[in-house]
């Protein structure tokens, strides 16, 4: 697990020289060992820049830059699994190691001719760079984007860069102005879909995809590889068993993060079976300050849950006291996340990596099983809309009457939402904190078409192929939520730790079994991933997990904001975010009901707070007025 930085120029003229390492903004993600390496040729110029968090194999010869002048020079963060299989490959075909490593199992794959076909047999996560001796450079991400990896291009088309994270493009002047869209689309889902970063110049490289760039222009990027299909699969517990056993393994500890859930649970399950004997880490709340506020919180305390696992499995827990006060830490949030984003749940990890990281390199997490097995909501209500007849649904929608309970009025209001839209509407409306009515009074400058774009495509991609709404919402959390929000807060929060975090039900084996149904086998109306749910119960998860409701991975946003809220907004609305992107009146209106208990907003308004902080820090320059109120804020808690 690594971090690298390669900037290519066509000019052939070297850059001037720099009074620091390109990757000293990336050491989080290498404290163990950095490595730098200038080529070229007669017309282009390349520098490769890398920093090592050592995993497997810790002997210094598996540092990178890896490889020759001669023969290519290769970057790479993340891990090969398989490695081991895919060495013996190689080496029917006369290929010699010098490393124990997976850095050269990798390099010496992409080196065969045939790298394309070899590289649909990887299991792992990987975003590499490789630049051989004619200066062509291959560089690309595993299949459903584990590992981050950015591209951007100078207004002048002169110098082309790879990264892993965005801050050292924008060190090297690369980023352009900053994109107004994706700090809409920020607000309205807490995340940034992809390929769009929050930068006019920077793009997210497409999952599961290797493209070219070849000297001297660099110019025009040539798609070399994507990601097969899935081999199908129908076995999920020898699927989870199989990646669970290769991903266990590492040269430094392994740790489990463990929520008393069902995927964690499973994964404690299968680790046990490998010989694992923890560490294992839970959150539990610790309460800084008294509250007044109602509690308002769906989420059920996990504490129990991973204590009664633990003893099941016989594995030592380490608890982790979280300070749940996330408001105070959205600074340091939007600061790691880079991307415009305001899902809490980032906080909560960041605080447990860096509690784990002193005991544990390599932490394995249960990310992903939603969205490949079709956990969420959402999918309910898509499979229920989806069975409705078309005529019914705008009556239907028209008519319906919220519940009582205020904790359902959220999710009927939504419902009701959905009723009136089209299918084509379902995925980007499932995910969105605001309707298409709010946001016209929100965001008179980004307009719903703007911000809902990529959804649209995605889905209207598998409905034009004869695709169903739940299809078409599952391969867009798979392309776009899953690489957006999830993997993306699991690498930076992990990796801001110098942590690796690993996802076995994202491995191949696990990702075959749910790439091989149809999205309608995965689940029950009433039963959110009933097939997965199925064979963790008949792998050896107890009943008590498995009937578990599913809860989140979140913080009491809302309990502190109907508390707080009120004296926070009255600063945070001044920023110049109210005056740039969003309406200021509306935004006021929003914040109003959730404080005065009239609906709940309290994420929308979170995603308020840290687009401010994000406008502030990237448009404006350096901090603002936003991060020193909620500064202030921590101070007056605290003391």
């Amino acid at each position: 697990m690594c971090g690298f930085v390669v900037l290519l120029n066509h000019t052939a003229r070297r850059p001037p020289p720099s009074h620091g390492d390109p990757c000293a903004a990336l050491a989080h993600r290498g404290p163990d060992a950095s490595g730098h390496l200038d080529l070229g040729g007669g017309n282009w110029h390349a520098a490769l820049h890398f920093r090592r968090l050592a995993v497997v194999d810790l002997d210094p010869r598996s540092d990178q830059p890896f490889g020759s002048p001669q023969r290519g020079v290769m970057v790479y963060n993340g891990e090969i699994y398989n490695a081991s299989y895919l060495r013996e490959v190689l080496r029917k075909r006369q290929v010699t190691f010098t490393t124990e490593g997976d850095t050269e199992v990798l390099y010496e794959l992409l080196l065969q001719p045939d790298a394309p076909r070899l590289l649909d047999q990887v299991d792992g996560m990987f975003a590499f760079a490789l630049l051989l001796p004619d200066g062509e450079l291959r560089y690309g991400r595993d299949r459903l984007g584990v590992k981050p990896l950015y591209a951007a291009v100078d207004a002048a088309g002169r110098t082309v860069a790879l990264a892993s994270e965005i801050e050292p493009l924008r060190a090297a002047g690369l980023t352009g102005d900053v994109d107004p869209v994706a700090v809409a689309q920020g607000a309205m889902f807490l995340w940034t879909p992809p390929p769009r970063t929050g930068w006019q110049r920077v793009r997210a490289v497409p999952a599961g995809t290797v493209l070219s760039r070849r000297a001297p222009g660099y110019d025009a990027a040539s798609p070399w590889w994507r990601a097969g299909a899935a081999t199908p699969a129908e076995d999920i517990g020898a699927a989870v068993r199989a990646s669970v056993a290769r991903q266990v393994r590492a040269d430094v500890t392994v740790g489990l993060l463990l929520s008393g859930g069902l995927d964690s649970t499973w994964l404690g399950v299968e680790m046990s079976r490998e010989g694992f004997a923890g560490p294992a880490f839970a959150a539990r709340a610790r309460t800084t300050a008294p509250t007044t506020a109602p509690t308002a919180e769906p989420f059920e305390d996990d504490a129990p849950y991973a204590a009664r696992v633990a003893r099941r499995l016989g594995l030592p827990l380490t608890w982790v006291d979280l300070d749940v006060d996330v408001l105070r830490r959205i600074p340091e949030l939007v600061s790691a996340m880079e991307l415009p984003f305001g899902d809490p749940a980032a906080v909560t990890l960041m605080q447990l990596s860096r509690a784990a990281c002193g005991e544990a390199t390599v932490l394995l997490s249960g990310l992903g099983v939603e969205e490949l097995f079709l956990g969420y909501e959402r999918y309910q209500a898509v499979l229920l809309l989806q069975r409705l007849p078309a005529w019914a649904r705008p009556a239907l929608g028209a008519t319906t009457v919220v519940p009582g309970p205020r904790r359902y009025r959220g999710r009927a209001d939504k419902f009701g939402r959905l009723l009136q839209l089209g299918p084509r509407d379902w995925s980007w409306a499932t995910q969105a904190y605001y309707s298409g009515r709010e946001w016209a009074a929100l965001s008179p400058f980004v307009g719903l078409e703007a911000v809902t774009e990529r959804h649209r495509e995605v889905a209207g991609g598998v409905l034009d192929a004869g695709g169903t709404p739940l299809s078409a919402l599952a391969e867009c959390d798979r392309r776009l939520f899953l690489p957006g929000l999830n993997l993306l807060y699991g690498d930076r929060a992990s990796m801001r730790a110098s942590v690796e975090l690993r996802v076995p039900f994202l491995g191949e084996p696990v990702v075959a079994t749910a790439l091989g149904a149809v999205a309608e086998e995965q689940l029950r109306l009433g039963e959110g991933k009933a097939r997965f749910r199925a064979a963790a119960v008949a792998s050896g998860v107890p009943e008590f997990v498995a009937r578990r409701p599913k809860t989140g991975f979140g913080a009491p946003v809302r309990s502190l904001l109907r508390e707080h809220g009120d004296r926070l907004w009255a600063e945070v609305r001044r920023s110049p975010l109210f005056d740039d992107v969003f309406d200021r009146r509306t935004a006021d209106r929003l914040v109003a009901e959730h404080v005065r208990g009239r609906r709940d907003r309290g994420l929308a308004v979170f995603g308020l707070f840290c687009a401010a902080v994000w406008w502030e820090l990237n448009a404006v320059g350096g901090a603002g007025r936003t991060a020193d109120v909620l500064s202030g804020y921590e101070a007056a808690v605290v003391g």
